[in-house]
């Protein structure tokens, strides 16, 4: 199995709710927008402290990564965390999964979910990160799987991951059992 899961994708195309599920089902999973507001007291403010706030953020990220245990879920824009995220992908075995969403139903869930969760939870915002994704690193970096969520559920979706990390099997008939 991959020592760390990447969730890559834009606003909306069920990065949190998928972790969540995968925290459920025994893979290591931390939600940290809320530990960047609680650190940082807004999003603006973390921002506007970047260069400082995403170093800090990186360090504590990598050294949860690697304090062992179950595979670690991250979830990503990939905006932001491209160094980050090839640094992981170097140091570690990684699964990395694309979630692509339409914009249609992206603002859909960005406008159902509970508010104070998220770095932001402005439409405008969330539609400007979107298109970034988008247009950028979302769809440029390396996906070892790509999930379409607008049709499926989270546990159908978990369960084609779990499969994907999953390590092959050998082939091999099982003891006692003729070849």
């Amino acid at each position: 199995m991959a020592r760390v899961l990447v969730l890559l994708g834009p606003p909306g195309s069920g990065k949190t709710t998928i972790g969540e599920e995968l925290g459920r089902r025994g893979l290591r999973w931390r939600e940290w927008e809320p530990v960047i507001l609680a650190r940082w007291g807004s999003r603006e403010a973390f921002v506007a402290r970047k260069a400082e706030a995403l170093p800090q953020l990186h360090d504590e990220v990598g050294r949860w990564v690697a304090a062992g245990g179950p595979a670690a879920v991250i979830e990503t824009t990939g905006l932001s965390d491209a160094p980050f995220l090839d640094m992981l992908d170097r140091d570690h075995e990684c699964l990395v999964v694309r979630l692509d969403v339409s914009r249609a139903e992206a603002r859909r869930r960005v406008a159902a979910r509970a508010g104070g969760r998220h770095l932001t939870d402005d439409p405008g915002r969330n539609e400007a990160v979107w298109q970034a994704v988008a247009a950028g690193p979302g769809t440029h970096r390396r996906a070892d799987l790509v999930l379409a969520t607008d049709q499926r559920t989270p546990a159908d979706l978990v369960e084609e991951i779990l499969a994907a990390c999953a390590p092959p099997t050998q082939g091999h008939p099982a003891a006692g059992a003729s070849p």
